[in-house]
């Protein structure tokens, strides 16, 4: 698609962090830093139901949340980055995919995200694997 005279393009991101600094992810593609929009798919996939889980987003610039489709979180203005910042309702992740979208609007500033889900006690939930597809 093309918006304001520039085709937007999707970039793949696998990394070590826990967390994606967009800041300068966008510089290393040399592309604008500031007073964007980032969007971020992953694609979650269980090879089973897994019930009561939570999305747990941090994030130190304004964000919104969507998992299958329904709003899970919205974080307004600027804060510090940090883990588990907010997190979601309870939700089942359905077997087979279950597609996590984000956008992170950068003002002025680095902007950065971490996303994951999380138990009833806060533990990461780990049995299920990640694509882009």
């Amino acid at each position: 698609p093309k918006f304001v005279n520039e085709t937007l393009q999707w970039h793949a991101l696998d990394s070590d962090h826990f967390f994606v600094k967009l800041f300068r992810f966008a510089t290393g593609l040399n592309k604008t830093r500031y007073g964007v929009i980032f969007w971020s798919v992953t694609v979650f996939n269980c090879e089973v139901d897994i019930e009561d889980v939570r999305l747990a987003v941090g994030s130190n610039k304004a964000a919104m949340w969507w998992v299958n489709g329904e709003e899970l979180l919205l974080l307004a203005g600027d804060r510090h980055m940090g883990v588990d910042s907010a997190v979601s309702k309870r939700i089942t992740l359905k077997n087979g995919k279950n597609i996590v979208r984000g956008v992170t609007i950068n003002g002025p500033g680095m902007s950065e995200f971490c996303v994951r889900f999380v138990d009833d006690y806060g533990k990461p939930v780990t049995n299920f694997t990640v694509s882009v597809n």
